[in-house]
């Protein structure tokens, strides 16, 4: 057999074989993951831009297609009633979430992935905004944390942003008294005081906090009750 045909056979034989891994690997399924991938923060709504979403009045229920939001819990669920959750974004803004009944608890630095729609609304209830009625299902505990600096700001400051600043961190130096102001069954009333002046500051029994009275700095989440702003501590740690 001259060569020329040898060489022919074999290269027939090559284009055959490899016709046929070809065929073979795009059987396969693909290595790696198969799922959507990953969110990242610009695929959320900022919670800056979801408040933004209510109209200033009465319920408001969240559209078909919004954006879900992502935010870290900032709160200590022992320190506020049933259910409440305020959590807070880079965006710097808050959110003050009212999960249904037979949610799981979220632990202070939990991040939560919300799909808002299905049921979700805002409202104002006893003045500050308050996301609520979010279907379980829609509220997924996802990893990482989110890098929250509490805003530094006086009182006075606080007092006039409370309608922005409201479920979001701050930090108050330079405090000049830390007192008992009334108390009840559920927990004790202080009043916060700086040179510009003065918050109120709720701890519930329940959450086992001792006020260090003879702090000069408070750490703490902006809340809103009817006319009087707030601030509501973690831990003891956020009175120094």
């Amino acid at each position: 057999m001259r060569s020329y045909q040898i060489n022919k056979i074999m290269k027939t034989l090559f284009l055959s074989l490899a016709a046929s891994v070809l065929l073979l690997s795009c059987d396969k399924e693909p290595i790696g993951p198969t799922g959507p991938d990953p969110l990242g923060p610009g695929d959320y709504l900022s919670f800056a831009d979801f408040r933004a979403l209510y109209p200033g009045s009465g319920e408001y229920l969240i559209p078909t297609g919004t954006k879900r939001i992502r935010g870290q819990v900032i709160s200590n669920n022992t320190n506020e009633a049933n259910g409440v959750y305020r959590l807070q974004d880079e965006s710097g803004s808050g959110i003050y979430l009212y999960t249904v009944i037979g949610s799981p608890v979220y632990p202070m630095g939990t991040v939560l992935d919300i799909n808002a729609t299905g049921g979700g609304k805002l409202l104002l209830y006893n003045g500050d905004l308050e996301l609520m009625s979010v279907p379980q299902a829609n509220i997924t505990q996802v990893s990482g944390t989110i890098n929250i600096t509490p805003r530094v700001a006086t009182v006075a400051d606080i007092i006039t942003n409370k309608n922005t600043w409201a479920s979001s961190l701050v930090k108050i130096n330079n405090v000049t008294s830390i007192s008992q102001a009334s108390s009840n069954s559920t927990g004790v009333t202080y009043n916060v005081t700086d040179a510009t002046g003065t918050l109120s500051m709720f701890v519930r029994t329940a959450s086992g906090i001792t006020v260090n009275t003879s702090g000069t700095s408070v750490t703490g989440y902006v809340s809103i009750y009817n006319t009087t702003t707030q601030i509501g501590i973690r831990t003891a740690a956020d009175i120094q």
